[in-house]
């Protein structure tokens, strides 16, 4: 009786555990079939050996190809793989037994032999060796999915990205002609803004307008300097009428003008300055004692004649 009982109890549970297994089973059955029956998905089934044995709905939707037309194809042997590196990746699953993913391919059907329909687009695609209970591979699943849309986003994206390089290497090379022309533009405004003019033979008159900064005070020495050597020029009034403010620093800038100019051996007559200039200059200690002075370019004009002729009559008695 209690060895029936124990026997009883033996088969409960052996009746147990194959109930739980026929219910993995069907799980697992239904997962496969819910991809293998799932049009999206291309799926393609080899033996051992690479040959095709079974593909399913959503392969001969992808590929344009049945059954017929593939089954026995040793995908260990198309070369029509190897120029994407997929091959390799298909040799190497079954070589492992591992889980390979392959690299995405651009199908075209219209390119295929048997094939005359249907469009270009991108497919990614896995392989999945498949094994017994002694670890030996008995065949492999190919899964392969359309990646269309998300490689024309890339393009689209990659397009984008080569059209706005072009256009900031245009707005680019753009902006670098407006600069060189605007640098171009300043400087001629620059040699506008000190014209040195001719009064007199050997006068030269360097009428000012606007503020004079560091930069444009280089300019100012370098333009009297260039027309005193060409003008062989002896006296050289510089006319400050136009100047809003003399401060320090600008007096400091028409001292070391005047002091290059005396160097080449020209005297230089400073006028323009108004009374409320003067008053500023006074206010802030400024020695204008060495640099002649004028009221206005005519008085300037007037000591410079004059003294240009004390110098010839001085020529003429030392003869």
């Amino acid at each position: 009786m209690g060895a029936d009982d124990r026997s009883h109890e033996e088969l409960v549970r052996e009746l147990e555990a194959l109930r739980r297994q026929v219910e993995a089973l069907k799980t697992a059955a239904r997962r496969y079939h819910a991809m293998v029956d799932n049009p999206a998905l291309s799926v393609q089934v080899c033996d051992a050996k690479g040959r095709v044995v079974e593909v399913n709905q959503g392969f001969e939707r992808l590929w344009k190809l049945t059954i017929d037309v593939v089954r026995d194809h040793v995908i260990l042997d198309d070369l029509q793989l190897e120029p994407s590196g997929s091959l390799a990746g298909v040799r190497r699953a079954y070589a492992t037994g591992e889980a390979t993913r392959l690299p995405a391919i651009r199908y075209d059907p219209r390119h295929t032999e048997g094939v005359a329909q249907g469009s270009a687009g991108w497919v990614a695609s896995s392989i999945y060796p498949v094994k017994d209970e002694a670890g030996e591979l008995v065949e492999a699943v190919v899964m392969h999915y359309e990646i269309g849309e998300l490689a024309r986003s890339e393009e689209e994206l990659r397009a984008q990205n080569e059209a706005l390089e072009v256009a900031v290497a245009e707005r680019t090379a753009e902006l670098s002609a407006h600069l060189r022309l605007l640098r171009e533009q300043q400087q001629s405004i620059r040699e506008l803004s000190t014209p040195v003019i001719r009064l007199w033979d050997g006068i030269l008159a360097l009428p000012l307008i606007g503020m004079i900064d560091a930069e444009r005070a280089a300019q100012i020495m370098e333009n009297l300097l260039a027309a005193i050597v060409a003008q062989r020029a002896a006296q050289a009034i510089i006319d400050v009428t136009g100047v809003p403010v003399i401060d320090t620093d600008v007096a400091s800038h028409l001292f070391q003008t005047v002091r290059a100019a005396g160097l080449l051996g020209v005297h230089c007559i400073m006028v323009g300055i108004s009374p409320k200039m003067a008053q500023t200059l006074v206010e802030l200690d400024v020695d204008f004692s060495r640099v002649t002075t004028a009221p206005s370019l005519q008085e300037g004009l007037r000591q410079a004649l004059t003294r240009r002729s004390d110098a010839r009559v001085r020529v003429t008695r030392g003869r």
